[in-house]
């Protein structure tokens, strides 16, 4: 009947070969957003034989025709025809003032950037796609899809899990459950990514069920070879081969999917060369080195190369098998691929060990050494960029907030000096006019008086609070912080009930697709309620914050940390357990919370006390939100610097204590 209400509509647009060529197209748009494909090569027959001729039809349909079309030929490895695909969308984008058309183009480069596996590319066209505000919901979709995408490939999991999860609501928005496997299956892999294998486990079924009751076989090989992965990471063997097998066989029995074919082979190879099944996997290493090598991917051609010479050492031949998993790590050095050049690196020392080359087995490891120590300062001084980030906007969000308050207050004093010079002036003129102009003069005086002494208290109110949730703003709290600190250097330093304040960071986990969802008016609603909430938890000594954004801090004079984790509880059971009404609808909420108490160290001014509960804060994200990481402890002899910039390093080192309180359930996938 779809189909049916589908040809008809399309009909009374066009009429002759060309309505009946875009009726088609429709169609089989449509079925491949219900259905998926089997295989790239498949899909691109089905659309190309259907729109022989689109001249005159609708721009949406054409272009919507031209975008899925480069999609697939990116899938299917047909460099030409997807520029001429990409052309296309240009010259719509140029010709006919067609701006998502232009949008379209970007996604696919940046689909293609990720599929050969170059992630500066990606990271530039990643750029050009965030100022982009984007009204139709499919196009919306594949920019969220494709930032997740760009993110994977970075490392950065939770960012790609953020976006992809607003790629799935709006999958389910639109009614696309093609999309929403592809959704879910890059959601399992950012879990694994994170090491997060029962969530990533999770996600792997329920992707692989859909994609199986809609028929779409080309996601179905993939996440198998992703649940091997898994498997492989839990240590179930016997699951592993049987799922990397199983999606080996669904590839070579559909064409146009040497690309996932690729993938399998080399998972099994690598899972051969785990289980010293050495032959075996010589002979699929073999296979995958001639596929990386047909389809140009020096990145999985270096890593198949790395199981290949271990496979070779393992049969007997180490000088062949070194000279192999050199080959391997020179090309992952040349693609930048820097995680798997460390991993052969390791594989060649142990490969040199069981030759009995000592020498060059610890040259490999000093190697090896240097190697891990970069990686682990790029990852560090990339978290320190980002937080550094975070403050810097933040403290360009206050000073336009003070600037602003520091404006209003001096028009007010302008306009009360004018009134007291207009005061003089006219008194003056009433003493030679008379007593009865000098009495209605006094009565007039008073009533702006009246007005001045009013405006100034609003004045004075909203430079304190925060205008939407009528909380204390950051001014307020860096005023009362700075007290709080007078007040401590005058105490003794002991970390005591009543020397401390409490930190409390709050941040509403998935706030953006609260907004994108359900539309911005609705976060406010959102924000509205939190604080009402917040308010109604905290003593009356205490200090509700709006911080900035979706963040709200809380000022606990005298709560040590303690008292801080029985608050952090009864916060997120009081945001999380009920949702917030919005226009009738319940829209779902939780936040993450991070704890510190101050002072922290001796020496370390409140600012870093709440850098530390900020870093809690984000530990409660990475670890799966709704959550709360509070400061139990600090060691005397903790370094500021560790502790300032990695707090989970810091705990790992004993310096400090966290404790981690879950929310209720939460609402979120």
């Amino acid at each position: 009947m779809k189909k049916f209400v589908l040809l008809i509509t399309i009909g009374m647009v066009l009429s002759g070969p060309a309505g009946a060529a875009a009726a088609d197209v429709a169609v089989v748009l449509e079925e491949q957003r219900q259905h998926g494909f089997s295989s790239p090569a498949e899909a691109i027959k089905q659309l190309t034989d259907a729109g022989a001729d689109l001249a005159g039809a609708p721009q949406d349909l054409r272009m919507r025709y031209h975008a899925t079309l480069a999609a697939l030929y990116i899938g299917a490895e047909q460099p030409a025809q997807l520029k001429q695909e990409l052309a296309q969308l240009e010259r719509m984008a140029a010709a006919e003032k067609c701006l998502p058309c232009a949008h379209y183009k970007l996604v696919r480069e940046a689909q293609l950037a990720n599929r050969m596996q170059d992630v500066a590319a990606a990271r530039a066209l990643l750029l050009k796609l965030e100022p982009l505000s984007v009204a139709e919901p499919n196009l919306r979709q594949a920019i969220h899809y494709m930032r997740g995408m760009s993110y994977e490939s970075m490392g950065n999991h939770a960012r790609a899990i953020e976006e992809t999860l607003q790629a799935t609501q709006l999958a389910i928005s639109a009614r696309n459950p093609a999309e929403q496997v592809r959704a879910l299956n890059l959601m399992m892999l950012s879990n694994i990514g994170r090491r997060d294998l029962p969530r990533a486990e999770a996600l792997a079924k329920e992707a692989y069920a859909l994609a199986e009751r809609i028929g779409f076989v080309y996601m179905m090989a993939y996440i198998r070879g992703n649940m091997g992965w898994i498997y492989s990471l839990t240590g179930e063997h016997e699951k592993q081969l049987a799922a990397l097998t199983e999606a080996l066989n669904i590839t070579r029995a559909h064409p146009g999917m040497s690309d996932s074919e690729l993938i399998n082979l080399v998972n099994l190879a690598e899972y051969h060369v785990g289980r010293k099944s050495y032959k075996v996997a010589a002979e699929l290493a073999s296979q995958a080195v001639a596929l990386a090598d047909k389809q140009k991917k020096p990145t999985a051609k270096g890593v198949v190369l790395m199981s290949l010479g271990q496979a070779q050492a393992g049969l007997g031949e180490p000088d062949k098998g070194i000279a192999t998993m050199q080959q391997s790590i020179a090309l992952l050095a040349a693609a930048g691929a820097k995680s798997y050049q460390i991993d052969a690196t390791e594989a060649l020392v142990r490969v040199y060990e069981s030759a009995g080359r000592h020498r060059e087995a610890l040259a490999t490891l000093h190697r090896f050494i240097e190697l891990k120590q970069e990686s682990t300062l790029r990852e560090r001084e990339k978290a320190i960029s980002e937080s550094q980030e975070k403050f810097s906007a933040q403290r360009k969000d206050h000073e336009i907030v003070r600037l602003s308050l520091e404006n209003a207050k001096r028009e007010a004093e302008v306009t009360a000096r004018g009134w007291q010079q207009g005061l003089w002036a006219t008194a003056a003129l009433a003493l030679a006019l008379g007593g009865a102009l000098l009495i209605q003069l006094v009565s007039r005086t008073r009533a702006r008086n009246r007005l001045l002494e009013d405006s100034n208290a609003e004045l004075s109110d909203q430079s304190v609070h925060d205008p939407l949730t009528g909380v204390f703003n950051r001014r307020h709290c860096v005023a009362l912080m700075e007290q709080q600190a007078a007040l401590n250097a005058s105490r003794s330093r002991d970390r005591s009930y009543g020397a401390c304040v409490g930190l409390m960071l709050l941040d509403v986990d998935h706030f953006k697709l609260i907004n994108d969802t359900f539309g911005h008016s609705a976060g406010d609603i959102v924000l509205v309620e939190i604080a009402r909430r917040l308010q109604a938890l905290v003593r009356q000594h205490d200090v509700v914050v709006r911080w900035g954004g979706e963040e709200f801090v809380l000022v606990l004079p005298g709560t040590a940390a303690e008292g801080m984790t029985v608050l952090a509880e009864r916060a997120l059971k009081l945001i999380g357990s009920e949702p917030v009404i919005v226009e009738g609808k319940p829209v779902a909420v939780t936040v993450s919370l991070g704890c510190a108490s101050y002072p922290l160290l001796p020496g370390l001014p409140w600012q870093d006390t709440l850098k530390v509960a900020d870093l809690a804060m984000y530990l409660a994200k990475q670890r799966g939100r709704n959550r709360a990481v509070c400061l139990m402890d600090v060691a005397s002899e903790a370094p500021a610097d560790l502790l300032l910039n990695d707090l989970a390093a810091a705990e790992a080192a004993g310096h400090v204590s966290l404790r981690s309180i879950e929310g209720p359930v939460a609402p979120y996938v």
